[in-house]
């Protein structure tokens, strides 16, 4: 598709946009008169404070249970192709990976996942480690998606959209639920739910889970080229608590913890065997709620989290030729016959912890006036031999402040004002501020205009990476260097919104338009070396010089294994500077006794400026994406959905590469039985019906179809 057809495409979406607000705008009196709510969900990601969509400072998607369950998606990743401008990728070297029109890569950590509003994203790279997480699609009461920055609620790395994935209540269900799900592939996906009695004094939940999968098969290219498989196997315990020890005052209580092995690597590869790796995540949650009156509410809460993982070593891989040299300083270099080909650190242990203390207090002043402020501070903690060059634990403190008012002059009009105020150990003082108007149409709709400012922080690896390599105490090869000083990216943006729910007809509307100014986006570009000599002087090399060069000089006592040659390594730095247009839209129709359909649509445009380093930049984000869930109810309590899910051709950047564009397909067919109210359910899914299709990196991943049987039952 050409640049012109997409740039048509946007401008049709947002005329669109403009002609659905006109037709409400003669009711635009009457709403005066009319109160600025309707009968849509409550959310509580876009500014912190319990609100509808047609009041929110920004674009909220809510995926609630009926579609998680209609969808058949086992991983919480996966969800997230409902929602309008995601974009989901597995890959078979790490964890699943998300983005927001666009600019993803291996480790993307410009949007941040909450659990109940704990933040989850992982202090190493700034990303989610997604399987790893202790809860279960099964724990989810709704998944509540930010559709744009979002630093004016919850600070640095908000950059893109926030996902805070809502639990159930325990209060919400008693007795014991068993789940069993297997297929194809090797899957499996076992669980079970006790609740305690709803009559108790206090109520509790616990759920676990055991589950597995091939994800990937070795692909096989045209030249005969092996790429990477994985296989996984996960148990995730969560257990969750609350309690009314006073009419004011609430404890709550979330403990769990998920583990497992990941087999991964290439079959017959010396530089990339076949090795378990073995990762744990466990978390704690305490908060204390009180309420001093009907409208002024107090939370303190506590969280812990903690990540460790273990690679076992290689297994499977026939090394008849290899030598490896005495393992010194915890490095071994493998040279096939007697020729260096590659240096594997064998400490490559990852331990990642951090620890959060948050107070907020909301209250409304007066029918025209509400209020929340709060502070927190947090401590990450990371220790990596391998990436930092050291085997102590590095350690970072975060502290911020936050608030918003939102002020409603008219019946028609209300008016937020909100921002963080925040101070990083590595990226300095940070302020994100956010205004946003809300205009009334009619009680059921409204326009929204906004704009602010957001950033994203560098992690720990962009910060202070210094990958080396020794061989008998001499480094002889480096990896990813932090060497630059580093500032956050920074993201200015206008976003023009309209909310819409027509009851009469089951209708909800939710349209935008935006425009997204980028600048200092955070890259790694490969650079070279000196060449340097075992005396330490800086020799010529016998072949071409290489550019660019490294800015930074290697670290003393670097002699590169063949004093010929340069060698590469990898910088973080800033790159240049781009601006995103984009359109997006979804629809939710839903008729009783009939069933669902949830259409979402967006439209991106990446115009990438001077000084960007990739050259696949522009691409990163599809043109078109469009997701369709269709929920069809049967007679007998059957039920029938279709999942489709499109994307045009993209690149993921720092990693992944070209996919072309694609339509999955997914089935799903299920009847309840026993009691009426009951939860039983018997199911048969499909996913990507089509087949195998390209996945992160055309050459060398190939998602795979699966089928699978469910049974759930509940007494």
């Amino acid at each position: 598709m050409c640049v012109s057809d997409s740039a048509a495409r946007l401008r049709r979406s947002v005329l669109g946009l403009f002609a659905v607000g006109a037709t409400s705008l003669p009711s635009l009196a009457a709403a005066a008169d009319a109160l600025f709510f309707g009968d849509v969900p409550i959310v509580l990601t876009a500014s912190r404070m319990e609100q509808s969509p047609l009041d929110a400072p920004a674009a909220v998607t809510v995926i609630d249970r009926e579609m998680i369950a209609a969808s058949g998606f086992t991983e919480l990743h996966d969800l997230l192709r409902l929602v309008p401008g995601f974009l989901v990728a597995d890959w078979a070297d790490g964890s699943p990976t998300i983005a927001n029109h666009g600019l993803g890569d291996a480790y993307n950590g410009r949007v941040k996942v909450m659990i109940d509003g704990r933040t989850m994203t992982s202090p190493m790279w700034g990303n989610t480690l997604w399987r790893d997480l202790p809860i279960r699609v099964d724990d989810v009461e709704r998944i509540e998606v930010v559709r744009g920055p979002n630093g004016a609620a919850y600070g640095a790395n908000a950059f893109q959209g926030v996902v805070n994935i809502i639990t159930r209540e325990p209060a919400t269900e008693d007795g014991v639920t068993l789940i069993s799900r297997l297929g194809g592939n090797g899957f499996y996906d076992q669980g079970v739910r006790v609740n305690g009695r709803s009559d108790g004094a206090v109520d509790w939940r616990l759920s676990a889970s055991r589950r597995g999968a091939n994800t990937f098969r070795a692909y096989h290219e045209d030249d005969g080229t092996v790429n990477p498989r994985e296989r996984f196997g996960r148990t995730a315990v969560n257990f969750s608590a609350s309690a009314q020890v006073s009419p004011r005052d609430e404890l709550r209580l979330h403990v769990g913890g998920s583990d497992g092995t990941y087999d991964r690597g290439t079959p017959g590869s010396v530089t990339d065997p076949l090795a378990e790796e073995v990762s744990r995540a466990s978390y704690l949650h305490l908060a204390w709620t009180h309420n001093a009156s009907a409208e002024s509410e107090l939370t303190v809460q506590y969280f812990h989290q903690g990540e460790a993982i273990r690679p076992n070593g290689v297994s499977g891989v026939e090394l008849r030729s290899t030598r490896l040299s005495s393992l010194i300083d915890g490095v071994t270099v493998i040279r096939p016959n007697g020729r260096f080909i590659a240096i594997a650190n064998q400490d490559i242990d990852v331990d990642t912890s951090r620890d959060d203390l948050e107070l907020q207090y909301s209250t409304r002043l007066s029918p025209q006036w509400q209020m929340l402020f709060g502070a927190g501070v947090r401590r990450e903690s990371v220790r990596s031999r391998d990436y930092f060059n050291t085997g102590r634990t590095l350690h970072a403190m975060h502290a911020q402040a936050f608030g918003s008012v939102t002020w409603q002059p008219l019946d028609w009009l209300k008016i937020n004002a909100g921002g963080t105020l925040e101070q990083h150990d590595y990226s300095g003082e940070l302020f994100s501020p956010r205004l946003a108007l809300n205009l009334a149409l009619t009680p059921e709709s409204s326009l929204r205009l906004a704009g602010g400012v957001a950033y994203r922080a560098p992690s720990f690896v962009e910060s202070y990476a210094e990958q080396v390599y020794r061989e008998d105490g001499q480094i002889r090869a480096l990896g990813l260097r932090a060497s630059r000083s580093l500032q956050p990216e920074r993201v200015r943006y206008v976003d023009l919104g309209y909310v819409a729910a027509f009851r009469e007809i089951g209708l909800q509307i939710d349209a935008r338009v935006f425009r997204e100014r980028y600048e200092r986006y955070l890259d790694n570009q490969r650079c070279w070396n000196p060449v340097i000599a075992p005396d330490g002087s800086e020799t010529v090399p016998t072949g071409r010089i290489r550019t660019p060069a490294c800015p930074t000089a290697p670290p003393p006592g670097y002699v590169p294994f063949d004093q010929a040659l340069q060698q590469a390594s990898f910088e973080f730095l800033n790159s240049g500077a781009f601006v995103m247009d984009g359109a997006e839209f979804s629809i939710d129709w839903r008729r009783p006794g009939w069933g669902r359909v949830v259409l979402s649509q967006a439209f991106i445009e990446i115009d990438a400026g001077k000084g960007v380093s990739d050259p696949d930049f522009e691409m990163s984000a599809p043109q078109a994406m469009t997701s369709l869930l269709l929920i069809k109810d049967l007679p007998a309590r059957w039920r029938a959905s279709l999942g489709f899910y499109h994307n045009e051709a993209m690149y993921w950047l720092n990693g992944g590469d070209r996919v072309p564009g694609r339509d999955r397909v997914d089935l799903k067919l299920a009847r309840r039985f026993g009691p009426e109210r009951s939860d039983n359910e018997f199911a048969i899914t499909a996913q990507s019906v089509g087949g195998r299709y390209a996945e992160f990196h055309e050459g060398k991943f190939r998602a795979e179809p699966q089928l699978f049987a469910s049974l759930r039952l509940s007494w």
